[in-house]
């Protein structure tokens, strides 16, 4: 059900607006000063309100960063796609290292699970296993991690 303007109603700060947009799920800075300013608040009102909710440790893009992570692992996606998400995001390079460090994760075996749902057999020809590695490394698995896919299976078949 969408609200109908309400001329008498005040307008929201971008504190509120922030905080708003935080209460539903984990945002970047970067990501809150997009969407800010495309409601049309003022660049130094958008500062000023994000920089006292990163003092008081209402937004933090670690916590976003780990959060993103997890979210992403669970939707089967591999270490190399998450970085690039996340540094689209305006993670900065450190922030995103310090998340993988905290969240334990068997890539190998994420890339087989996301593999196994996929395809279920082992290529038979090259054009079949070509498509299998492109559709890893779309997921954003290194290919060191796709190639000991490969092994485990033919190991547990073989």
């Amino acid at each position: 059900m969408r609200r109908k303007f309400n001329p008498s109603k005040p307008k929201d700060s971008a504190r509120e607006r922030a905080i708003s947009l935080l209460a539903r799920r984990e945002h970047s800075y970067q990501e809150l000063v997009q969407k800010l300013t495309h409601k049309g608040f003022a660049k130094d009102e958008i500062i000023e309100s994000l920089d006292a909710l990163v003092e008081k440790g209402w937004q933090s893009d670690f916590r976003f960063t780990e959060s993103w992570i997890r979210h992403r692992i669970q939707s089967g996606h591999g270490p190399i796609k998450i970085r690039i998400e996340l540094s689209q995001k305006g993670i900065a390079h450190s922030t995103i290292e310090q998340g993988f460090e905290t969240i334990e994760s068997d890539w190998v075996e994420l890339a087989r699970q996301v593999w196994t749902k996929k395809f279920r057999v082992l290529p038979a020809d090259w054009p079949e296993k070509a498509k299998q590695i492109r559709f890893l490394m779309y997921r954003g698995f290194s290919s060191e991690q796709i190639e000991a896919v490969f092994q485990l299976e033919e190991q547990s078949t073989g």
